[in-house]
């Protein structure tokens, strides 16, 4: 087996509790010890398991006396890089933003004092190549396919559970500059639509005898200067639950007008009903607890320009809505490549992204359809040789321990919402567990019960499609994806069923012809002169 040595490097002691640390540094010790230990932690333990990962997919290309050490060279270069240049940060935040949601990573010279770990990870590998060839333990199997997933999703999804969220908070005019306050700062802007600047950290509450002073109320209604009766307003939240989701029939948040001085309201702008899940599912909370106010319109304010008037909303995660004089709104991101900022609306279609829980739920359902065929292959392969049924007590034992385990992959990986990435590993993961216990069985003939692993492969794929149509706008909305999902799934397990059954019919020890070797032929009379035949005996009358 080619990766045979790194799966072991991935599963050594020391890379299963690197992974450890890592993850329950970033989720448990961070939030309640922030500072300089637990920040360095996360490094160490994440330079000590990332190479054995590296690795495994280096191991499929090179030999391992060149795939082990660029897995480790690779890992300290794009450290360095993304902890020494601006530019190494941005790259590190637009990958992790693919598989773990938004995230901002920050270039920090002093994390480099965390490399001397890659150390440890070598001496890992060192020991792994010196030990005997991979063994077949049952226990070993085991370890292995625990530990690699796990380390691949402590790698991708480590976040602190802290609400750092960045969003604009208000927005104020002053004088000719567009005032704002995000992720604990004030910025101008003379246009309100880019070049931003910053201008100062926001101050802390001040306290007097009495006690804190009151903050500022944010102007959640606006009226144009000089035509009183022409009035803006924010939506807010009121129509969102808990968990940021729309309920049927409810307005998004959104900017309502008015011509008459506030008695009749219509919308100006929103952004479109049946994609707002989609937008909200792509500003994840830490622990997955909504902040509202960050996910809506909070404030609002309008200037007078030449030619008519402008109108900035502070819209939250999603950046600035701006009316310009020409009347036209648009959606405008707030980034300040000095400070980091970066605060984007997000976009309305992206294909395969965020539907997490609907690639997971696929997974479930692949392995289900799996369990459903391999058992009407055993049984039929028990009503022919009397057994067969033990073929599937692999698959239930996946299904019982895969659910935990699923289970703390949605724990660990909270802070990323329903992002695609993290969840098509552990489903694939699930999957290929499936098929090869399927496919290792003895019982059941391989060639054909391949033909059931495709079918039920196919059946989450066709769960998956419709909602692969819905992150592109077809259909729109969500619900009707996933029914249209469940439909064609359905209409699959009955391949599955008809696979299965044909599956059974053929197997070794079943098919035509003789069970045994046939008998030798019997011996031939040897050649040359005929044998001696003994004279009649003469018949004596009586």
């Amino acid at each position: 087996m080619r990766t045979g040595v790194f799966l072991r490097w991935a599963a050594h002691p020391l890379t299963v509790g690197a992974t450890t640390v890592l993850l329950l540094n970033d989720h448990l010790l961070k939030p309640v010890w922030p500072g300089l230990v637990t920040g360095k932690l996360s490094d160490v333990a994440g330079l000590i398991a990332a190479p054995p990962v590296l690795g495994l997919l280096l191991g499929l290309f090179l030999a391992r006396r060149l795939a082990a050490p660029a897995a480790v060279a690779v890992t300290g270069a794009a450290f360095a890089f993304v902890k020494l240049t601006t530019a190494g940060a941005a790259v590190a935040s637009a990958a992790w933003s693919v598989v773990n949601g938004p995230s901002v990573v920050l270039a920090d010279p002093t994390d480099l004092i965390a490399l001397p770990a890659l150390g440890l990870s070598w001496w890992a590998w060192r020991r792994v190549t010196a030990a005997p060839p991979l063994p077949a333990e049952l226990v070993f199997r085991v370890r292995v396919i625990v530990a690699v997933p796990f380390a691949v999703l402590a790698i991708t999804a480590t976040s602190a559970a802290q609400d750092n969220t960045p969003a604009v908070e208000s927005v104020q005019s002053e004088g000719a500059e567009v005032v704002i306050e995000a992720a604990g700062g004030t910025f101008s802007s003379s246009s309100g639509v880019d070049g931003w600047r910053f201008v100062s950290d926001v101050p802390p509450t001040n306290w007097s005898s009495t006690g804190p002073t009151p903050e500022r109320q944010l102007q959640a209604q606006a009226c144009v200067p000089d035509v009183a009766a022409h009035c803006y307003r924010v939506r807010g939240t009121a129509d969102l639950d808990d968990h940021g989701l729309l309920p049927s029939g409810g307005r998004p948040p959104g900017v309502d007008e008015s011509a008459d001085a506030g008695r009749t309201w219509h919308t100006a702008w929103e952004v479109p009903a049946a994609r707002w899940d989609f937008i909200s599912r792509q500003h994840p909370f830490p622990a997955g607890v909504v902040n509202l106010p960050k996910l809506s319109s909070v404030e609002v304010v309008v200037r007078a320009v030449p030619g008519g008037h402008e109108v900035f909303v502070a819209n939250g995660v999603e950046g600035l809505v701006v009316r310009g004089a020409d009347g036209a709104w648009r959606r405008i991101p707030v980034v300040v490549p000095e400070t980091g900022l970066a605060i984007r609306p997000a976009p309305l279609t992206a294909f395969g992204r965020w539907i997490g829980d609907d690639v997971e739920y696929a997974g479930l359902l692949t392995v289900l359809a799996l369990l459903i065929g391999t058992t009407l292959a055993a049984a039929r392969v028990r009503t022919r040789l009397g057994r067969g049924l033990t073929a599937v007590v692999p698959l239930v034992l996946l299904i019982v321990l895969g659910l935990p385990v699923l289970g703390a992959v949605a724990f660990f990986i909270e802070n990323s919402g329903t992002s695609t990435g993290p969840w098509l590993v552990a489903s694939l993961c699930l999957v290929g567990t499936g098929a090869g216990l399927v496919l290792a069985q003895p019982l059941l003939y391989r060639p054909r019960m391949t033909v059931v692993v495709v079918a039920a492969v196919l059946t989450g794929l066709a769960y998956v499609a419709p909602t692969l149509g819905w992150t592109v706008g077809y259909p729109e909305e969500h619900a009707p994806a996933v029914e249209l999902g469940l439909i064609l799934a359905a209409a699959c397990l009955p391949v599955v069923a008809a696979a299965g059954w044909w599956a059974g019919a053929r197997h070794p020890a079943v098919l035509p012809g003789p069970p045994w070797p046939p008998d030798p032929p019997w011996p031939r009379r040897p050649s040359g002169p005929p044998w001696p035949v003994d004279p009649p005996v003469p018949r004596q009358e009586s």
